[in-house]
């Protein structure tokens, strides 16, 4: 925690996902005043399931995370298997990762994580972080630090935080110009179901019995006219009926379309920075947008630790020379995983100048994985306060 003996930073927060309680924790660990405004009345996390890597468990490990009361499960293993013929396609293992990251890789109910984000904040020392539900912004101004209310008040902070997700319409006051949502022609049709439920129809239980935590991904190769989108469902002909059975029972299904944004040019002006998915909204391919997020603030909490108002547009440019470059990266290959691999490498030297992988890599290789595990966002801040 900060030392005593500072001028508190009055803080403002826009969003209360995990973003936005994450910035909670790390501004009040390192010695603020702060304020969240939520739009909703009651912040639903929606989604299913969640990876963080080890880049951002060492961060909720810190803060006093409750892995177990939260479901957290170790990311053991992925599989990816033909829909049709049930042949196993690829497998990778992921052994040992807590000896050589330094933390566990864990999948997460994304509400689940929410919840126990919510209770380190709950568990905070006073003056606790406030939140304030239903109070939905209209408006802010970086230069001065004002959040608007949609209510017609305005509030005045050192610091503001825009944390409002990736539908955020607040990302021009920081950039200057639009950074729209890419959306892919490909949505996801995500639900859950309990493993006894699953483990009580053989045809399905297969793929689960004696196997550890982790993912498996059904897929049927589908090849459409140019120009077309052709979707496949697995109640469509040519899924084994294994594959059906798995489906079987699903309730409260949702559809979640694919998209992203290009990497923008700056996350900061003045006395406003922008984190998580209103910063660098990603793909899921390789999980990082909730731990990219994650590592937004434990950045946060290292720079601003018991800092002035007069230092706050410097270290907020500080943020910006840590975090834009790796952001940048990580989007890149989030996004892009799809194209040719040495293709996206070199994109990626234009803006980032750290170890990645070499070309020739696979996406989903050690390599890759090492890049994204390895990072310790903590130790970077640390090291750039000292230059």
């Amino acid at each position: 925690m900060a030392s005593e003996g500072h001028a508190r930073l009055q803080v403002g927060i826009i969003g209360c996902g995990i973003a936005g309680l994450s910035a909670a924790i790390a501004l009040s660990r390192a010695g603020h005043d702060v304020e969240v405004y939520e739009r909703s009345t009651f912040s639903n996390e929606t989604g299913a399931a969640i990876i963080l890597g080890p880049n951002a468990t060492r961060v909720l490990t810190r803060w006093g995370f409750d892995a177990e009361k939260a479901g957290g499960l170790d990311f053991c293993q992925m599989r990816r298997i033909k829909a049709d013929t049930l042949e196993l396609d690829s497998e990778q293992k992921f052994s040992n990762i807590k000896e050589k990251y330094g933390d566990r890789m864990l999948l997460l109910h994304r509400a689940d994580l929410h919840t126990g984000i919510m209770s380190i904040v709950e568990a905070l020392p006073e003056p606790k972080p406030k939140i304030h539900l239903g109070s939905a912004v209209k408006d802010m101004e970086p230069e001065q630090g004002s959040i608007i209310l949609e209510n017609g008040s305005t509030v005045s902070k050192d610091l503001v935080i825009v944390a409002d997700g990736s539908h955020s319409r607040l990302i021009p006051r920081i950039t200057g110009s639009e950074a729209p949502v890419i959306r892919l022609p490909m949505s996801m049709y995500r639900f859950l179901q309990p493993i006894s439920d699953i483990m009580d129809r053989p045809e399905a239980a297969q793929f689960y019995k004696d196997q550890q935590p982790g993912f498996s991904t059904f897929y049927k190769a589908a090849v459409g006219k140019p120009g077309h989108l052709l979707n496949t469902y697995p109640c469509r002909r040519g899924f084994h009926p294994a594959v059906k059975a798995i489906c079987e029972g699903a309730t409260d299904v949702k559809v979640y379309n694919q998209m992203y944004r290009n990497p923008i040019e700056t996350f900061v002006k003045r006395r406003a920075v922008l984190v998580g998915d209103a910063a660098h909204l990603m793909l899921p391919t390789h999980g990082q947008g909730a731990s990219s997020a994650i590592e937004d603030a434990m950045a946060l909490e290292v720079l601003l630790k018991g800092v002035s108002s007069d230092q706050v547009v410097d270290r907020l440019q500080l943020f910006n020379e840590l975090r834009l470059p790796r952001v940048r990266a990580v989007q890149t290959f989030s996004n892009k995983m799809m194209g040719p691999p040495d293709k996206m490498i070199q994109e990626v030297k234009q803006y980032f100048s750290g170890p990645i992988p070499a070309a020739g890599s696979k996406t989903f290789g050690p390599e890759f994985v090492d890049f994204f595990l390895s990072y310790d966002v903590k130790k970077a801040a640390e090291q750039l306060l000292k230059v």
